[in-house]
């Protein structure tokens, strides 16, 4: 090739970097062709801090539980009042007041087809300020993989969302979250060590002969 074409090849290519760069960078992904990642609709968005209540209603038996914050710890309310497991109870807390949904499907007007004319369950927050936050849980996805939820302030929305969170709440009416009783520690008694009785050695007495000529009794 000769040098002249070369450095009208390298001055080319210089020019398309360019445009790249100075062009093409800048672009968003939707302008250069690719779909940009749409973030998760939020369901509930919450301060956890701020809850104070949460009550969880079996819509389809007569089951209830209820759980509020004592200073700094949880306790179990009902059914039963017990010490409840705080760190259990944070940890489904902050799934509930950051929930996210994968779907959301707009504009519904008949809750029927998704299992809310019998739903399954109530999941309700009262903050500090009395204020409640309340979702209803219907039947789950054709594939089984979700829940269909709506929030009670909307009704027109239907969110879907994984169901291990719902079984979860469905695992606490059946075992109240209480915090574990302590498991006793057991300490061996150690053995008793024999005590031996002293013995005095037994000296044997004497016999002695009468002298002869003594007459026998």
């Amino acid at each position: 090739m000769k040098p002249r074409n070369t450095l009208i090849v390298v001055a080319l290519f210089a020019l398309l970097l360019g445009y790249v760069y100075f062009v093409e960078l800048d672009k968003t992904p939707e302008q250069l062709g690719t779909p940009a990642p749409t973030a998760q609709p939020a369901v509930l968005s919450l301060d956890p801090s701020n809850v104070n209540t949460i009550e969880i209603r079996d819509l389809r038996a007569a089951r209830e539980i209820q759980i509020t914050r004592n200073e700094r710890n949880w306790q179990v309310v009902k059914p039963e009042s017990k010490q409840a497991d705080n760190n259990q109870v944070d940890s489904v807390l902050l799934q509930l007041t950051t929930l996210q949904a994968s779907r959301v499907l707009t504009n519904v007007t008949d809750l029927a087809p998704f299992g809310f004319v019998t739903a399954t369950l109530e999941a309700r927050l009262v903050m500090s300020d009395t204020t409640p936050y309340a979702l209803t849980v219907g039947n789950k996805t054709p594939d089984g993989s979700s829940y269909y939820v709506v929030y009670t302030g909307d009704r027109s929305k239907v969110y879907i969302v994984t169901s291990s969170w719902v079984e979860t709440l469905i695992g606490w009416l059946n075992t109240p979250p209480y915090q574990p009783t302590p498991t006793p520690t057991f300490t061996p008694t150690p053995p008793e060590t024999p005590t031996i009785a002293s013995t005095e050695p037994i000296t044997a007495t004497p016999t002695v002969s009468p002298p002869p000529g003594t007459p026998t009794p």
